[in-house]
């Protein structure tokens, strides 16, 4: 029976994040010193500041703060229990932490990247704002048939399940005035647009942010990971460095799944999953395996008792959690 870390993508942090972990933990604490080293920002604040109005979140301190709690809860579990995953996963940002887990991408490049990621320039102006909304579609409508003649508007994530099993979450993402166009023709209140977001992610329209970070990610050095990364972008396991860059330049354009990359932990055997770090947990739990949150110094001890009483087979420590 085999084990796997599920991340979830950016924006579900809070301030406080990982600190109770910190108190307890001399390895976290550890690992935040680290980032504190690699990214300028000291520890209290990366545990502190709150997104300022009108800020997106790769713009504010949330996304370091999400990445660093992953990587302290990854930490505890491999240095103070021996538990590592056999495969990873996650959604959109958490694909990017994801791949650092598994050992393709070095701790500080990750956090160089998420540095520059801060200092993207918004698009060009005349462009028009943007938008992201929430849908509930039929489970067994496709999600891209629904845009299939619909202007400037795109898929941004397929989220599954949700409900009772009959409908479907996604994410829509365009201009402003061509979502809220689309949302038009839906019965009112179908489509709840964010007033809170205002780009539209994993979407052309972030073409702008791709062009911004390629001489950053052209200057890292990828590697084959150590366990399989299975891809939130299409239901694929990522084995080698090149397809690991491959996630990295496409993660801001592409649209991402949920049942893509869960779908690819069930064919591939997955038994248990932790789902590590701050997270909208019910995201997940359409999973085939039985899924467990990992965010505070009680969770940990929970996900060490069911790696025990599911019978997990752990992999060796040489392919464990890359630091």
């Amino acid at each position: 029976m085999t084990l796997a870390y599920v991340l979830d993508g950016g924006m579900n942090d809070q301030p406080g994040a990982g600190a109770e972990l910190y108190e307890l933990f001399p390895s976290v604490q550890h690992t935040y010193q680290r980032i504190a080293e690699w990214t300028g920002i000291d520890v209290q604040r990366i545990f502190g500041e709150e997104r300022q109005p009108g800020q997106e979140h790769r713009q504010g301190v949330g996304a370091i703060r999400q990445a660093a709690a992953v990587l302290g809860i990854a930490d505890v579990l491999a240095e103070e229990y021996g538990i590592t995953p056999a495969a990873v996963c996650g959604l959109s940002f958490g694909a990017l932490v994801g791949a650092s887990l598994a050992g393709a991408v070095e701790r500080r490049d990750l956090f160089t990247l998420l540095m520059r990621l801060r200092e993207v320039p918004p698009p060009a102006a005349d462009t028009g704002p943007q938008a992201v909304a929430m849908l509930r579609i039929p489970y067994d409508t496709a999600p891209g048939d629904l845009l299939d003649d619909v202007p400037d508007v795109y898929l941004s994530a397929d989220l599954g399940r949700v409900g009772t099993g009959q409908e479907r979450m996604v994410l829509l993402g365009g201009y402003r005035s061509a979502v809220q166009r689309f949302g038009e023709g839906l019965p009112a209140g179908a489509l709840h647009v964010s007033e809170d977001h205002g780009a539209a992610f994993h979407s052309p329209l972030q073409r702008h942010i791709s062009d911004f970070l390629e001489p950053t990610l052209d200057a890292m050095t990828f590697h084959d990971p150590r366990v399989p990364v299975h891809s939130c972008m299409e239901r694929k396991a990522l084995t080698t460095a090149d397809e690991i860059r491959d996630l990295f330049h496409r993660n801001p354009t592409a649209p991402v799944s949920v049942p893509h990359m869960i779908g690819g932990l069930e064919d591939s055997g997955t038994e248990l999953g932790l789902v590590l770090g701050p997270a909208a947990f019910g995201t997940f739990q359409n999973a085939s395996f039985p899924v467990v949150h990992v965010e505070s110094p009680d969770h940990v001890f929970e996900a060490m008792t069911a790696v025990y009483d599911f019978g997990i087979e752990l992999p060796s420590t040489e392919a464990g959690v890359a630091k």
